[in-house]
């Protein structure tokens, strides 16, 4: 059973105004509850005295919104109890959420926007009202993992696409149960009423438990987001500035119609299963290697003959640039008995050892390693999802209007960048270590010779499979090093 203790966090023990007085309606609400107001102060000796270990993690996050959503879960993980945003408004008591072993809630999806729909994951758990007993396996999960993250964006490091991603990792038994919109924020950002619980139902009700409008309207949060610069937050004057600019890319439309009508396919199905259970089959993998002038290096070689995999299973292949004839050629060169095809690109050095074991873990036709130098970065350009989905305007802004793309890392996800996530939709795959299932191959799944909705080659292949109903996957923890 939840304890009956509250948790808050501000800079100081001195509440803005409207905060001041919701925590007021906190504190009249639960009588005899243990209610906690922690300052970046008590905070960080918190951390300290309990997380000794974690506090240089602690310190190293470049934003104080970072600390604070760490905190939380910190917080959550050694005390239990429900922790609420400050502009979460209590309307009763909270207290039919202490039988649950934990909860969270459910972001309304009035607020997914194209970009998690084109990421795999279209919803969103919050971290401004959730609570649990201690040592709940998902803040155990969390904070073995927060040293992994910094550096990534906060939503990714500490926030919201953290949660869902960590949340989705565990077992369903093990999983908090879900509040719907209604029960703990029944108003959007704008401030209009959420009108999607019935689609969130929908989409949720296979991954744990749901609780509803039957539980009643217990709080309401009003979405200050007092993290975010003021000219940047919703309400409702936003609709009216932004008529203009609809007009204009209306407009654009109308003289770009073929642009328009272009379509980089969102995910075939949501990526909800984020832990990558081991296949029981060994299929055959086909290891096409391309080189370039030179023969392949040491390091390549040992990498190969160190997968665990059965040898028998396993077949290799070197084509140089004269033999390859070009990467189509070289899938199209697979044995007959061969069942997947790897194509591994001749400058990787570092291979993990259970690479061919993940990726068919992953159980889908097209799957590429994350590809990175040996910093951590993004070793392979054409291995990306689009930031914000491939939309008109993101086709537009990066040079579709005038018939060739200009590539721009600003409209591109790389999976370094996301690696909280077991699995992500990709699309493009890149041509350093990816797997494709024959049966895509024998499809026309591949390397595009000629545009395809203006992507050619490795960029353009993902896009071409999903057109053709193969999905195509990434794995950001999967890393290979690739020499630039």
């Amino acid at each position: 059973m939840i304890p009956r203790l509250l948790h808050f966090t501000w800079k100081t023990s001195e509440l803005p105004r409207e905060m001041a007085d919701y925590y007021a309606k906190w504190q009249a609400l639960h009588p005899g509850w243990d209610i906690r107001l922690w300052t970046d102060d008590s905070m960080r000796a918190f951390v300290a005295e309990s997380y000794p270990a974690l506090l240089a993690t602690y310190d190293s996050y470049p934003k104080m919104i970072q600390r604070a959503d760490a905190f939380r879960y910190l917080v959550l993980g050694k005390l239990g109890g429900i922790y609420a945003d400050l502009d979460v408004e209590p309307f009763e008591a909270v207290t039919p959420l202490l039988e649950h072993e934990a909860f969270v809630g459910i972001e309304p999806l009035e607020h997914i926007f194209p970009d998690r729909t084109h990421q795999g994951v279209p919803l969103l758990f919050t971290n401004a009202f959730m609570g649990s007993v201690a040592d709940h396996p998902l803040w155990r999960t969390i904070i073995a993992e927060l040293p992994k993250l910094v550096g990534l964006e906060t939503f990714y490091a500490t926030g919201p696409s953290m949660v869902t991603a960590m949340l989705l990792r565990l077992e369903r038994s093990q999983r908090p149960v879900f509040l719907l919109p209604e029960v703990w924020s029944p108003l959007l950002s704008d401030g209009k009423r959420t009108r999607t619980d019935a689609l969130v139902r929908e989409m949720v009700g296979e991954l744990g438990t749901v609780i509803g409008a039957e539980a009643g309207r217990l709080v309401s949060h009003k979405w200050m987001t007092t993290w975010v610069p003021w000219h940047m937050r919703a309400n409702r004057l936003v609709e009216v500035l932004q008529v203009p600019t609809t007009i204009k890319w209306w407009l654009r439309k109308q003289q770009h119609r073929a642009l328009a009508a272009t379509v980089i396919p969102d995910p075939i199905e949501p990526y909800f299963e984020q832990s990558l259970v081991p296949i029981a089959e060994r299929p055959h993998i086909h290891i096409a290697v391309r080189l370039g002038e030179l023969p392949p290096a040491p390091e390549l070689e040992r990498a190969i003959a160190a997968l665990e995999y059965p040898r028998d299973k396993l077949s290799v292949r070197y084509f140089t640039e004269a033999q390859a004839g070009g990467l189509n050629a070289m899938l199209a060169a697979r044995p007959d008995e061969a069942e997947f095809v790897l194509l591994v690109d001749g400058g990787v050095r570092d291979v993990p050892t259970d690479a061919l074991l993940r990726m068919l873990a992953a159980r889908q036709p097209v799957v590429a390693a994350s590809c990175v130098d040996g910093q951590g970065q993004n070793a392979d350009p054409q291995l990306f999802r689009y930031r914000h989905g491939g939309s008109f305007k993101v086709l537009y802004k990066d040079g579709g209007a005038e018939g060739a793309l200009r590539r721009d890392p600003e409209h591109r996800a790389y999976l370094n960048e996301q690696k909280v996530f077991t699995m992500l939709p990709l699309d493009g795959v890149g041509e350093s270590f990816v797997l494709l299932r024959r049966d895509a191959l024998e499809a026309g799944v591949g390397f595009a010779e000629t545009p395809y909705k203006l992507h050619l080659g490795a960029e353009a292949l993902g896009i071409r499979a999903r057109d053709l109903g193969f999905e195509v996957a990434g794995l950001p923890q999967l890393e290979v090093v690739r020499q630039r």
